[in-house]
């Protein structure tokens, strides 16, 4: 129970809003490399309205496949077995400071974590978006 309480009261949240945020910021730069800038009348519109208004819907279920896709890419590349043996396996040397190197460990545990997580969104964004519609939207 007190892992359950931050992790989906405080961590959940936090997690989706920043996938959130890092797949729409990928997913706008994808729209505009590949479909090119909105008109001059949407360039003071928000990222989020000109993704809405302007540019077509992504596919979804490639966007998905894709950040599997590239989450277990992703993993495979940063967790290593060498880096699982040092990371969870390995005893600290003698005379080691346990408070720095706990934080050391954690930290990067944290870094590559972020790297799988935040890619995984990257890489959906961009499967997503080159396997979307094509077409701009135009109001009729």
């Amino acid at each position: 129970m007190a892992v359950f309480l931050p992790v989906f009261l405080i961590g959940a949240p936090v997690g989706y809003f920043t996938w959130a945020s890092v797949f729409n910021g990928v997913d706008y730069q994808a729209a505009k490399l590949t479909i090119g800038e909105p008109p001059s009348a949407m360039k003071e519109w928000s990222r989020q309205q000109q993704l809405q208004e302007y540019y077509p819907a992504t596919s979804t279920g490639a966007a998905v496949a894709g950040s599997a896709i590239s989450m277990v890419a992703l993993a495979k590349a940063t967790f290593t077995p060498a880096t699982r043996q040092r990371l969870f396996f390995e005893r600290a040397p003698p005379g080691a400071n346990m408070r720095v190197l706990a934080a050391k460990l954690g930290l990067e545990l944290l870094w590559r974590c972020g790297a799988v997580f935040y890619g995984g969104a990257a890489g959906g964004a961009i499967t997503g978006r080159l396997l979307g519609e094509k077409t701009v939207k135009t109001k009729s």
